[in-house]
Formats: C-alpha cells, sequence, structure tokens
C-alpha cells in the first residue's frame, strides 16, 4: 500500500510541477517589479487582489504601473511548460507547440505537436483606468511569465517569425520579465 501512496505522490508531482513552477515563477516577478517600483518612485496599481497569478483567459488586465509620462498596462500569459513555442496568429488565435521527445539507438530525434488554436481574448487594457491618465502615454504589454522557449508569429501568408521582446502582435507589445523591467528601468 506505501508502495501505491510514493507512485501516486510521484505521478502528481510531475504532473503539478509546470503549475508550481509557474506559481514561484510569478512570485519571483512580482517581487521584482515592486522592488524596481519602490526603488523608481513609480506606482503598482493592480486591478485585482493576487494579481500575480493572473490567468491568460481572463480578459481584464492584472497591473498598472504608471511612471511620470507612461502607463504600463499588464496582462500576464502563462506558458507554464519551459520547453513549448507559444505561437501567435495573425488572425487572432494562439496556440502551444509541444515537443515529444523518442530516443532510439542513442540517437534522438524531436516531433513537434500543435495544440488546438484558441481565440486570444480581446484584453481591456483600460479597465479601471484612471481620468488623470488621459494625459500619458498608454501601453499595452502582453507579459509572458514563466516565458517558453520561443515565441513565435504566424503571418497571413504563412511561414513563422520569431518575435523579439518589444514586438507589437494584435496591438500588445510582447514582453518578458527582463525587457519589461528594462523598460521600467529606463523610463522616465
Amino acid at each position: 500500500m506505501e508502495f501505491w501512496y510514493a507512485l501516486i505522490g510521484i505521478i502528481a508531482f510531475i504532473v503539478l510541477f509546470p503549475y508550481i513552477r509557474c506559481f514561484f515563477s510569478r512570485l519571483k516577478c512580482a517581487g521584482k517589479i515592486s522592488k524596481l517600483c519602490r526603488r523608481k518612485g513609480y506606482k503598482i496599481y493592480p486591478t485585482h487582489l493576487f494579481w500575480f497569478l493572473g490567468n491568460k483567459r481572463a480578459k481584464r488586465c492584472d497591473l498598472y504601473i504608471e511612471t511620470a509620462n507612461e502607463v504600463f498596462s499588464i496582462k500576464l500569459f502563462g506558458m507554464p511548460r519551459r520547453l513549448s513555442i507559444l505561437i501567435l496568429k495573425e488572425n487572432g488565435e494562439y496556440f502551444i507547440r509541444s515537443y515529444i521527445a523518442l530516443i532510439s539507438y542513442g540517437a534522438g530525434i524531436r516531433f513537434p505537436i500543435n495544440g488546438k488554436p484558441k481565440p486570444m481574448p480581446l484584453y481591456d487594457f483600460r479597465y479601471r483606468y484612471k481620468d488623470e491618465w488621459e494625459i500619458k502615454t498608454p501601453r499595452h504589454i502582453l507579459l509572458v511569465n514563466p516565458v517558453s522557449m520561443e515565441t513565435k508569429r504566424q503571418p497571413y501568408h504563412g511561414g513563422e517569425v520569431t518575435v523579439g521582446a518589444g514586438d507589437i502582435v494584435n496591438g500588445m507589445e510582447i514582453d518578458s520579465l527582463p525587457r519589461l523591467l528594462g523598460d521600467l528601468e529606463s523610463a522616465l
């Protein structure tokens, strides 16, 4: 009986590990953002209590950061599995590409498996937006945290293009945490 408890515990850990990784990555993200904003004198306005646990399916943004000249509207988009690729399609959909590795006779082959395309929600970057921010430059940020192995964009004409941090896709600036912290560091 003890064997079965141990086996169930190991299986549960393997299944839940990506979500545990996501939780601790988000805690680290919240700490870094808060520390930088305190040091630079920026104001943080969360839109809900546990903003750092923002869900990619929720339509409202998770956080506002007000600097002297800009307002960063941030929506968190988590990728629990590091070895996957986020593909953003031009028609407003996204899917996740995972890989299966097969090892045979000392050689390994990775086979890509594309997930089902899902519609990207139309995120509300003006949820609880303050009137006094209207004179500042708005920035709509899709913060991919934790990050995947790669983020790509799939244009209408086919093929795939790698998305760099700061690129605009579907009206949102795609950022990773280091890129966002760099932008906040250099903001006036």
